[in-house]
């Protein structure tokens, strides 16, 4: 029995500390989903909550899969393929060329309104 609760449920400890959350983690997170549980008792309250962010957990591991092209490798513990390394720096070198087509349209956005405010005066 080391290192087990001798108060409480099982469920309500994650490596020995008791899982609490304050009413307003739960009236945010509820906010996210299509799931109130204000209204349950505390010891349900908790395992609501801990269903909810295990699932926004999946969602988020889920989306990984889906834009990083070595999560999944990576994940199992082997090494990513060559076309999965490359697949990655295709991917981040066009984020980076968006990125700068971003900043020199906003800049140029900028230059055109002073210009506008320079013609007015």
């Amino acid at each position: 029995m080391a290192g087990q609760p001798s108060t409480g449920t099982p469920s309500l400890f994650e490596d020995g500390d008791e899982r609490n959350y304050s009413r307003g983690a739960i009236h945010e997170e509820q906010r996210h989903h299509l799931h109130n549980p204000e209204g349950y008792m505390k010891k349900d309250q908790h395992k609501a909550m801990d269903d909810m962010l295990t699932k926004d957990t999946q969602v988020q591991i889920e989306e990984r899969y889906k834009k990083d092209p070595l999560y999944s490798a990576t994940m199992h513990g082997n090494q990513p393929s060559k076309g999965a390394r490359q697949d990655a720096e295709i991917q981040a070198e066009e984020a980076e060329m968006l990125r700068k087509k971003k900043e020199k349209a906003d800049n140029m956005a900028g230059k055109k309104l002073e210009h506008k405010s320079a013609r007015e005066h």
